[in-house]
């Protein structure tokens, strides 16, 4: 009877210091390892940059297509109507559709100072999702838009040549498999 009596009072105790803890403004939640996991995740993910989190290939594509204009500088209207018609034909989209991926990454892209040290963020997500095709697409549309107003410049080079490498480098390793 007597153990029963302490184990009682350790219950009721443990109860007491739980609600006096609670009422002095301490979060019980932090002690619950699955409300941790889960705010850690949050935090993860919102924590990331919304252009290292597109895990569809076309919008990274797109991205880095606006990305290779936007470093000459202000993009022409006439540059525009070009990368328009490039997203219709390459992603076999319709004008509004492509006005989308083109707005949406102009606004992805408005803070970013350095694009090529990003290229291999952007690319992680959807990666995999990439053919060889269209890995070789994606390089001829970055060196077309690239040439539409001026030749390559360094920093258009360095974007392209990030690209290269990101792919190349997935290459080299599926052939080693």
């Amino acid at each position: 009877m007597h153990i029963i009596i302490g184990i009682i009072t350790a219950i009721a105790g443990l109860v007491w210091a739980l609600n006096s803890l609670q009422n002095a403004g301490v979060d019980l939640n932090a002690f619950n390892p699955f409300t941790w996991i889960r705010r850690r995740q949050w935090a993860r993910q919102l924590g990331t940059k919304p252009m290292h989190a597109l895990t569809n290939s076309m919008d990274a594509a797109a991205l880095l297509v606006v990305a290779v204009a936007l470093l000459e500088g202000e993009i022409t209207r006439d540059t525009k109507l070009e990368i328009l018609q490039i997203f219709e034909q390459e992603f076999s989209i319709q004008r509004p559709r492509a006005i989308e991926l083109f707005s949406a990454s102009s606004y992805l892209l408005k803070d970013v100072l350095n694009v090529a040290a990003e290229v291999r963020l952007i690319l992680a997500p959807s990666k995999a999702e990439f053919q060889e095709r269209q890995a070789q697409t994606l390089l001829a549309m970055l060196n077309k838009v690239a040439t539409l107003e001026t030749a390559i410049s360094p920093d258009q080079g360095s974007v392209i040549k990030a690209v290269e490498l990101e792919f190349g480098a997935n290459d080299k390793q599926t052939e080693t498999w």
